[in-house]
């Protein structure tokens, strides 16, 4: 059975005992640069607390599931995450299935958080179902956008399966959904009209949407994009259709007169 031990505590006992060893001999504004290799160090001495064994030896003897539940227990009993339990579950190369498997429960969102992050540095693939439940359901806002960063790199994954919930999505979180799709590398016309479509209907949130569509990439664009920076828009509206129409290809040269506009007092300093 792993010991929960709060190695942050331990570090900051070692960072002391360093300092009473060399007073006199290392300047006080010294020691901050030296912290890394003091954690080096640190992750290399033998700790009682670890069965006599260093930071870095201690947590690889475990197994995957063994790791897991240690670091629910830290979480679950408010003690410090140390790196190297983090480590030990990032090298060991059977940590892919148990961490699916923790995601797929109902956990604490700093758990599931650690989780999320655990299987990206792992480079996996994500489960992308429960991903997209992260994203648009009733999870707390650090899930959803965790989930929604995770999907938009892996966007041409699961575009199929965003489109597919995209309709049913709460009205709330389409913005994620939308945001996901940006992201998608091979272009399609589904993709395209629901890009299209979103940044039609979001007028409050033009300069959002219009980077949604220079992002995808789609020169079609381009018309739907004239279209509003034509209409009624501030000056940041303006500038940020301007920046799309332009990342996409084209080209406006309309001159208009923002001087009494709020935002561009604001932006140019005038009063």
């Amino acid at each position: 059975m792993i010991k929960i031990v709060d190695l942050d505590k331990a570090f900051d006992k070692y960072i002391e005992k360093f300092v009473l060893d060399n007073i006199g001999k290392v300047k006080p504004e010294e020691i901050e640069d030296k912290i890394p290799i003091l954690y080096e160090e640190f992750g290399n001495a033998a700790d009682k607390e670890l069965d006599g064994k260093t930071p870095n030896e201690y947590y690889r003897a475990f197994t995957a599931e063994e790791l897991l539940t240690a670091l629910k227990t830290h979480i679950d009993g408010d003690v410090p995450v140390s790196d190297f339990l983090i480590e030990a579950i990032t090298a060991n190369e059977m940590s892919e299935k148990p961490v699916k498997t923790a995601l797929m429960q109902e956990e604490s969102e700093q758990f599931t958080a650690y989780l999320m992050n655990i299987l990206t540095d792992l480079k996996a693939e994500i489960p992308v179902e429960r991903y997209i439940e992260f994203a648009l359901y009733d999870y707390p806002e650090s899930i959803g956008e965790l989930a929604t960063e995770a999907l938009k790199e892996d966007a041409d994954s699961a575009k199929d399966k965003v489109l597919k919930c995209f309709d049913d999505a709460p009205e709330d979180k389409k913005e994620r959904l939308t945001e996901i799709l940006s992201g998608v590398k091979e272009k399609s016309d589904e993709v395209f009209d629901k890009l299209v479509a979103e940044f039609v209907k979001n007028k409050k949130k033009i300069p959002q949407y219009a980077s949604y569509l220079a992002k995808y990439g789609d020169d079609r664009a381009i018309p739907v994009l004239k279209a509003a920076i034509e209409g009624k828009v501030n000056y940041q509206e303006f500038e940020e259709l301007k920046f799309a129409i332009e990342c996409l290809g084209g080209e406006y040269t309309e001159k208009r007169d923002f001087t009494q506009d709020a935002i561009y007092k604001k932006v140019k300093g005038k009063k």
